[in-house]
């Protein structure tokens, strides 16, 4: 598999990150009042949860490609 690598910065004037890879970006942060977070962006565990589930996703339209099957809608829901 081939390696992935992201960055992560500080947002000037918070407590919350920028994240990137490649031309993609977003805020990390934590909710309002919660450890200095302002609720700027997903938490930790809505960023899991998204990974998870959109993992899956990709994993899902890999297959009925190779299955040669058309997908019209997917809906997952994660609960973590």
């Amino acid at each position: 598999m081939a390696t992935v690598t992201v960055e992560l910065r500080n947002v000037g004037e918070t407590q919350a990150a920028l994240g990137w890879a490649r031309g993609h970006t977003i805020v990390v942060d934590r909710p309002e009042g919660k450890a200095g977070g302002m609720g700027l962006g997903f938490n930790g565990a809505q960023l899991l949860a998204l990974s998870l589930g959109g993992g899956f996703c990709n994993d899902l339209r890999y297959a009925a490609e190779e299955m040669g099957v058309a997908i019209d809608t997917i809906a997952v829901s994660v609960a973590l």
